[in-house]
């Protein structure tokens, strides 16, 4: 008994030893990408560059509806919130998508500078050295700051990920500038925009993106290669979700929200029928969204 417990109790050092090291090698990148001299504050252990008025002044990270507030309190429990996210929203990610990123992590090692801008409160498959950015200060998030002014240094960082973010801001033109600016040449980014989607408020929501709109974003980029994020059914079946909650709330907001997660559960499976539609023709005509992989 006292071997086992022996046992268990270096497992534990080990693992927190393990930790202390992997926390500090973060903290030791973000400290070498951040310009000089520049002043930022602690939110929830996270290096602040936001004024507090800026931190005070937000309404919540999805608004303040019935559903919002649903999503508000489910990001607290990211791992949670994202497992919902997968199996009952309405968007299906297209394989493309998924193995396009997946491989683009697996080529770059911890040592690497690698981005999440626009984060949320997750572990981007698990990499906890990947540096998360955010304007709300989850327990996942290493930065908090505005992605059109990132205090970060010129052509420091190696790759970074941004994910269903720029329809969220008033200028995504110059923050794509921005990722250029911080990115090293030879660099990469992975950027997944939205097409077919009903208004969706993060805190608020401001448009969409064709594919020739897509690679005009990016055109500033080399090698610029854009797919199917997610494919027509998914465009189809959130229209429709939102459409049939529209017509049977009449006009009342709270109805609206709760018809709509009433639908999506009991809709949700249709979706996976784009694990074959993504790949038919002029799919790309009603996608529900596209993803840019694109080099400096």
């Amino acid at each position: 008994m006292h071997t086992r417990k022996n046992y268990a109790a270096k497992r534990l050092n080990k693992k927190c030893l393990f930790l202390l090291d992997h926390n500090g090698m973060k903290k030791e990148k973000i400290r070498n990408i951040i310009k000089s001299g520049v002043k930022y504050t602690d939110q929830n252990q996270a290096i602040c560059f936001l004024p507090p008025r800026v931190i005070g002044s937000q309404k919540g990270s999805a608004g303040n509806s019935l559903l919002g507030k649903i999503q508000n309190v489910l990001k607290h429990y990211g791992k949670i919130y994202y497992a919902l996210l997968y199996w009952f929203a309405p968007v299906l990610s297209s394989y493309a998508n998924r193995n396009r990123l997946k491989k683009l992590l697996a080529s770059y090692g911890k040592e690497d500078i690698i981005l999440n801008l626009g984060s949320g409160p997750a572990h981007l498959y698990g990499r906890k050295d990947i540096i998360n950015i955010d304007i709300f200060a989850f327990d996942e998030v290493d930065i908090v700051a505005d992605a059109a002014d990132l205090q970060i240094k010129d052509e420091s960082v190696d790759c970074i990920i941004n994910v269903a973010m720029l329809e969220h801001v008033h200028h995504p033109k110059r923050i794509v500038k921005e990722m250029r600016r911080i990115l090293r040449e030879g660099g990469e980014i992975f950027c997944y925009l939205p097409f077919m989607q009903p208004f969706h408020a993060a805190p608020d929501d401001f448009r969409r993106w064709t594919i020739s709109g897509t690679r005009e974003l990016f055109s500033e980029f080399k090698e610029v290669e854009v797919f199917i994020g997610a494919g027509p059914t998914s465009g189809f079946l959130w229209v429709f979700q939102e459409w049939l909650s529209i017509l049977l709330s009449f006009g009342s907001k709270t109805l609206h929200d709760i018809l709509f997660l009433a639908i999506m559960l009991l809709t949700w499976p249709i979706k996976f029928l784009d694990i074959f539609m993504v790949k038919l023709p002029y799919a790309e005509n009603i996608a529900s969204g596209f993803c840019v992989v694109a080099r400096k």
